[in-house]
């Protein structure tokens, strides 16, 4: 019998921000039992999985946008009624991650049909902005009906920033808030590092490799850092929709001798990556707390990214690039202005850091949950 039912829309061996904040949120929940309901979105994957105090059951479902999005079949549909039908004597809590999902619409309707209290942790701090015309509309679509259901028939909705809070305040009324939840990361560096100015700047792309990133404007900045002759290394982590266009861009204006793409890498390895770089960057359009700045700058490095979502609660506004600013000339002056101001930048990014260290903590925001 489980304490909570939680749905996440992929999960593990798939590893974004969301996947990391319900893996690192349910750990810390150490005297709850936890199941994961999320996507069996490849067919050698296991359907039961045990890690830690969470048990992960993958669901049968449907592929509707390639690599993106899956939608339960009727079995999977089956296997969700029963695992809250078998737990309804432990009252358990059903938590639901982020209102573009169908699984999370299933959910909220189980359980106002079961009597059974819902959570729902809010992700997302924008409407969709990545995608076709007719997945934006049918984000839309789903944004005013089905994900209007979600969020009015939760009991409390976290948002995972102060970001999401205002997003979800500007475009849905009647809503129960709680407190804001953060993503947190265990910080592993007393203080940011004095480190020396490099001869040339080793720069850090972690992500999706895909547009609403802003990977096509970071591959424009690193045309112009190589046209003023500019010393620079880029390394790219991820994979997505964009990867052989990147790569034809990045050798159509010869710089393979200047960016390395390493594809996807496993979460551990990508951690062991970060110590040796410089600059994190970040120029997304739209986020709700960008996990990889606050492991950027977590690792010590500086970070240039967009003013979108919660990156303004890491780093603060006056140093971010505003949305309508974005391009590789916005990357590439940044990028410049710390190389310029090293030593000036390690003495701000002391206090950056320190206040994150603390803000952005497990401990504390688990406290804030356990007091609802």
């Amino acid at each position: 019998m489980y304490d909570i039912i939680a749905f996440a829309h992929l999960y593990k061996p798939h590893i974004g921000g969301l996947e990391k904040y319900v893996e690192n949120f349910y750990k810390n929940l150490s005297n709850k039992k936890v199941i994961i309901i999320t996507s069996r979105y490849e067919k050698e994957l296991s359907r039961d999985e045990h890690d830690q105090n969470t048990t992960i059951k993958r669901i049968d479902c449907i592929e509707v946008v390639k690599g993106k999005y899956y939608i339960p079949t009727y079995n999977g549909l089956k296997q969700i009624t029963k695992i809250i039908k078998e737990n309804k004597g432990n009252n358990p809590e059903i938590h639901t991650h982020t209102r573009f999902y169908l699984n999370n619409w299933i959910a909220t309707f189980l359980a106002k049909r079961n009597k059974l209290t819902h959570y729902h942790f809010e992700h997302g701090s924008s409407s969709v902005k990545d995608g076709s015309p007719f997945v934006r509309f049918s984000a839309w679509i789903f944004d005013i009906f089905l994900a209007r259901y979600i969020l009015r028939n939760s009991k409390i909705v976290f948002p995972v920033s102060d970001s999401v809070r205002e997003f979800l305040q500007s475009r849905y009324s009647k809503l129960r808030y709680g407190p804001t939840i953060y993503n947190s990361y265990p910080f592993p560096l007393y203080a940011f590092p004095e480190k020396r100015k490099p001869e040339i700047l080793k720069l850090l792309f972690v992500g999706r490799v895909i547009r609403s990133k802003g990977i096509y404007e970071l591959i424009d900045a690193c045309i112009s850092m190589n046209e003023n002759h500019i010393p620079f290394t880029l390394t790219i982590i991820g994979d997505g929709s964009e990867m052989n266009s990147i790569r034809q861009l990045i050798k159509d204006n010869n710089l393979s001798e200047h960016i390395t793409m390493m594809g996807l890498l496993p979460f551990e390895e990508t951690q062991k990556q970060f110590p040796k770089y410089d600059i994190l960057i970040n120029p997304s359009y739209t986020e709700g707390v960008p996990t990889a700045v606050l492991e950027g700058l977590a690792n010590g490095l500086f970070v240039v990214a967009t003013d979108v979502g919660g990156t303004k609660e890491i780093i603060p506004k006056e140093k971010l690039i505003p949305l309508e600013n974005l391009s590789g000339t916005s990357i590439k002056n940044s990028i410049v202005h710390i190389f310029e101001n090293w030593d000036d930048e390690i003495k701000i990014y002391k206090e950056i850091y320190n206040t994150a260290k603390n803000k952005f903590n497990w401990k504390e925001n688990i406290k804030k949950y356990e007091k609802k």
